[in-house]
């Protein structure tokens, strides 16, 4: 409906040159009950342009012909041109007509070419985006003219999301100063940030620093940074949420310090794929405290020797862990599980077993069977991904005595995996569970075909 309305319009502001739809289409078309741009407050632009194009597929051969987009292209069946400039036209028209977007999300695979979403060239695009509380720019087309247009109109944006900062913007100067120009910036994402733009991104935060919660770097290159998240900490001390997700190597001397708390209301930190000295891990773990919920280091290597301990001694509010811990550490979830009494979701991982698992198979037992007893009750996810093995009977025993209604179990077996799922069988049935979903198998190698993969899911029974 709303293509239709604007048809003979776009046509119009495009060229005058060119005869708009026939008089006889548009008087077909009726008049809208009310003007929707007007009551609409965001968009996705690459949505519009999916949308837009599934309403052209269906448009008949003579209805096209109408329209005279072969005016603007020597290929008269270029499809692509057509929907392009039927999407330009239609933001261009939402945007003269509505009187504030607060949503705003751009192109998403470097599909629709700058010249079809320079907000910069659109009537009215000012005071329409004056207002702009969220914004994400996705792809890695040029993206200057955008940062340079809403750095001038906006200052109210709460939340960014960015998928790389774009290639004419070589040093994020201009990204830059569309954070720096915000007054209540409270959620910044980034993906793909390089060496060059990133320091200039780092110091533009600084100025969120009793604003921003929510921060999230994702494959970032962080090696002409100078300890990025030193700076974080000393200046944005209210962060919430903070990850750091496949980001390399990040070099950090972090201290505890008492006239600049580090991250004081920390609830969720995530450094998957991301390595950090241990000493500014545990400074974070101690300054975080009660407040830490979320703990996600899955990928960082096991150089902490006492990682698990840390996060017992410190944060025992914490109700969800994935770490990465070998066999020789197993020993730490002592002090976890007697420490963390609201503990909800449990994932290690680390290597397989070696081929000389058969030689410590009773310890790798008996390492289960200590902590049956003192496992949370509010655990509800248990995976152990690690070089320990356990077999049928350890299992039988530590699921008998275990006081958590876990929803979800996952480990190394030892021995026929059908045997396990028998004794899974088992406790389903005594606890009033059904198994929702199973996964189950033993490794094909010669020497590791002892050991197997399980993985289930419970849900109560209806």
């Amino acid at each position: 409906m709303a293509v239709n309305e604007i048809s003979s319009q776009i046509l119009n502001e495009i060229n005058p040159n060119v005869t708009p739809i026939s008089s006889t289409v548009v008087e077909k078309v009726p008049t809208p009950t009310f003007d929707y741009a007007e009551f609409l407050r965001g968009f996705d632009y690459y949505d519009v342009y999916q949308a837009i194009g599934i309403w052209y597929a269906y448009q008949t051969c003579d209805k096209k012909q109408l329209m005279k987009f072969d005016r603007f292209s020597k290929n008269v069946g270029d499809s692509e041109y057509c929907k392009l400039i039927l999407t330009r036209e239609l933001v261009k028209y939402i945007v003269s007509r509505s009187p504030t977007i607060d949503y705003l999300a751009l192109d998403a695979e470097r599909k629709i070419p700058l010249d079809y979403w320079s907000f910069s060239r659109f009537p009215g695009a000012r005071n329409c985006l004056s207002y702009l509380r969220t914004f994400v720019c996705r792809g890695s087309s040029n993206k200057l003219d955008v940062y340079t247009s809403l750095a001038q109109w906006c200052n109210s944006i709460e939340s960014m999301t960015l998928y790389e900062i774009g290639d004419d913007d070589p040093k994020a100067e201009a990204l830059s100063s569309l954070i720096q120009g915000q007054r209540r910036l409270c959620k910044f994402i980034l993906w793909g940030g390089t060496s060059n733009q990133l320091p200039q991104i780092i110091h533009a935060l600084t100025f969120h620093g009793f604003g921003l919660k929510y921060l999230e770097f994702r494959f970032c290159n962080f090696e002409q940074c100078q300890q990025p998240l030193d700076t974080i900490a000393m200046s944005c001390t209210e962060i919430t949420t903070l990850k750091f997700i496949q980001c390399g190597d990040l070099q950090s001397n972090i201290t505890p310090n008492l006239l600049n708390p580090i991250f004081p209301d920390l609830e969720v930190l995530d450094l998957q794929g991301t390595q950090i000295p241990s000493e500014a891990l545990e400074t974070i773990f101690k300054c975080a405290n009660i407040d830490l919920r979320k703990i996600n280091i899955e990928k960082t290597e096991s150089r902490h020797s006492r990682i698990i301990e840390s996060i017992a001694n410190n944060c025992t509010n914490v109700t969800k862990i994935k770490a990465r811990l070998t066999k020789d550490k197993m020993t730490q979830l002592s002090k976890l599980f007697q420490s963390c009494i609201n503990l909800e979701s449990l994932t290690l991982y680390g290597p397989l077993p070696d081929r000389l698992y058969i030689f410590t198979q009773d310890a790798s037992d008996d390492l289960l069977v200590n902590l049956r007893e003192i496992v949370p009750a509010t655990l509800k996810e248990l995976a152990l991904k690690t070089d320990c093995a356990f077999t049928a009977s350890a299992i039988e025993i530590f699921l008998r005595d275990c006081h958590a209604d876990l929803n979800r179990l996952e480990f190394i077996s030892y021995g026929s995996v059908w045997q396990h799922l028998n004794v899974i069988k088992k406790y389903a049935k005594r606890r009033g569970l059904k198994i929702k979903e199973q996964v189950a198998g033993n490794y094909s190698e010669l020497l590791m075909r002892e050991l197997g993969h399980i993985i289930v899911e419970f849900e109560n029974l209806e």
